[in-house]
């Protein structure tokens, strides 16, 4: 805008003269301004209102098929033995089961350790210190790890972790835990010696436990026998078949197998068959040796990785944790039943569940209608125009927020688009439905309004269950619903699946793309655009109006300086000729 400088010879204050001259043009502008402001609320309006519109929409998914009201329940005779969930595919009946066996994650609790110097072990102690020298190789999971005299403890911990175990070494009790990383048989570990070091090494480190013969662990003895003869060719068709086939398989043997079986190159089948080959020919040494010789640490407990196993009408089942879903069926194994015990799983129809299922959709029914038909019957709030910054300004920020909220909160009254989407809805949930040779209606259920007379402000077109212990208004009438579901259960669910289609296709007529609106939108939002658009092209040009008029005045004042200026130049000579 440029600088001027006004009044300068007819002492006016310009400024304020244009001002006054052009405010009624101005008013003009404002009033454009707060038609736009007012669009803007009614966008704001109903863009929440449709969205929550869709939201409702999407959730009668749930209610319009078959799918969504095939709900079970289940009991069990022992719930501290089982614990058990039932699908929507559950068969309704009694069923038996028997827990046989825990699943169990593999375990090794290691021996004491202590230093040479009998001081305790810390995590940077070397093997040396423990009494170890040379090299000594291990296998853990078939996977081949050398340990010598300079190896410290926390190192041995890190190789143990790289081989797929979880290993930690505890410096206050002075010992070393071993676990597999998952439960079940498949998931059991083994660490064994691959020569007399390897031997040596456990022992230092609290981790040779003998084999448990009856767990099924086999000795030196029974591996020499074994496998203490093969050739490389042997061995490398033992490990390539070894437990396809064969799901009891030797723990040792099968690891081993799995390392082959997945390695993906020649040089590491190789080195796998090698690994195993040195743990044979030790086998063939150590076969003879006594319990001392061998070094087994007394005070370690090993623990072997079980599946679990249970039986459900007879036949048998495992799994590699206490869970399994069979038929529909989630069951989750506590604790083992004894001899003889049989536990009674019992199947049926959740029609609690089918109760609180279609209370939910009256809910978000109500809910949504109930903001429609408040925001429909709105008290009128004309004078409550959308506010200018000159008008805030002189208001404290609680009297706009309070100003604003009355504005915007009738924005929506009396809305055409409203009343119809209203009626929709209402129209959807009053229809018949013959099931069976049987006519219904939601007032069959004892599902109805209250009334105009009865209700709630706003809340005429809301949903009342008889007997509903939640609802003050119906809580003292007869539960028609309840009584329905449990005489029959299909005729309910056939109604709400047909009452709850015709809603949501009705609601889905009401959301296609016009000319005048975006598919999946409620409103005319793109006439509303089209309007608010509409509005910022009128404020800009009548903007450039006022400018015009603005400049004209200006122009004119300038004028009428420019003549006064000359004038009093004119009357200054006159009066220097006359000599006054």
């Amino acid at each position: 805008m440029p600088i001027r400088i006004t009044g300068m010879n007819s002492g006016l204050d310009t400024e304020s003269i244009i001002s006054e001259l052009v405010s009624a043009y101005k008013q003009k502008g404002t009033k454009y301004e707060k038609a736009q402001d007012k669009i803007a609320w009614k966008q704001e309006a109903w863009k929440s209102l449709s969205s929550k519109t869709y939201s409702f929409r999407t959730g009668l998914d749930k209610m319009r098929f078959s799918s969504g009201y095939s709900l079970k329940t289940t009991s069990v005779s022992n719930a501290s033995k089982a614990s058990i969930t039932a699908g929507n595919n559950a068969v309704n009946g009694t069923q038996t089961l028997e827990i046989k066996q825990l699943a169990k994650s593999g375990y090794l609790t290691g021996g004491k350790v202590s230093k040479l110097d009998g001081t305790a072990v810390e995590a940077e102690t070397t093997m040396s210190e423990l009494g170890m020298s040379g090299d000594g190789d291990i296998s853990v999971n078939g996977k081949q790890i050398t340990i010598s005299g300079t190896t410290k403890v926390s190192e041995v911990i890190s190789k143990l972790n790289d081989a797929g175990v979880k290993a930690n070494f505890d410096a206050a009790n002075g010992r070393i835990f071993v676990s597999s990383t998952d439960s079940g048989a498949d998931a059991d570990f083994t660490i064994t010696a691959l020569n007399a070091n390897g031997t040596t090494a456990l022992s230092k480190l609290g981790l040779n436990v003998a084999p448990d013969t009856a767990a099924g662990d086999k000795t030196y003895a029974d591996y020499a026998a074994a496998y203490g003869d093969m050739n490389d060719a042997e061995v490398a068709s033992l490990l390539q078949s070894y437990g396809k086939n064969d799901t009891d398989t030797d723990r040792l043997v099968a690891n081993f197998a799995k390392q082959y079986q997945a390695a993906d190159d020649a040089l590491t089948k190789d080195s796998i068959v090698q690994e195993f080959k040195a743990f044979a020919a030790y086998a063939k040494e150590a076969q003879n040796k006594t319990t001392d010789e061998l070094g087994y640490n007394a005070d370690a407990v090993r623990i072997h990785g079980q599946d679990a196993k249970i039986k459900l009408n007879g036949a048998d089942f495992t799994s590699k944790s206490n869970s399994f879903s069979i038929n529909g069926l989630t069951i989750d194994a506590l604790a083992t039943t004894d001899a003889g015990e049989v536990l009674t799983v019992t199947t049926t129809t959740d029609n609690q569940g089918i109760y609180d299922k279609i209370k939910d959709f009256l809910s978000d029914y109500n809910d949504l209608i109930n903001s429609m038909t408040k925001s429909y019957n709105a008290e009128s709030a004309s004078d409550y125009e959308p506010l200018t910054e000159d008008e805030k300004d002189a208001m404290s920020d609680t009297e706009i927020e309070k100003w604003e909220a009355k504005g915007k909160g009738a924005i929506l009254r009396r809305d055409s688009t409203l009343s119809t989407l209203m009626s929709v809805m209402t129209s959807a949930m009053s229809k018949t439905y013959e099931i069976n040779g049987k006519t219904y209606a939601l007032s069959s259920f004892g599902i109805k309004t209250l009334g105009i007379m009865n209700a709630e402000d706003n809340e005429q077109n809301a949903y009342h269950i008889d007997g509903d212990a939640d609802d003050d208004a119906t809580s003292s009438n007869t539960d028609k619903l309840m009584a329905a579901i449990i005489e029959d259960p299909d005729a309910v669910t056939e109604f709400f699946k047909k009452i709850s289609n015709d809603l949501y296709s009705s609601l889905g007529e009401q959301m296609t793309a016009t000319t005048l609106r975006s598919y999946g939108s409620f409103y005319n939002d793109k006439q509303l655009d089209t309007e608010y658009r509409s509005y910022t092209t009128k404020i800009s040009d009548w903007d450039q109006k006022v400018q015009d008029i603005e400049d004209q005045y200006y122009k004119k004042f300038a004028a009428m300086e420019s003549a006064l200026a000359s004038l009093q130049s004119q009357q200054s000579s006159l009066s220097g000729l006359l000599g006054s």
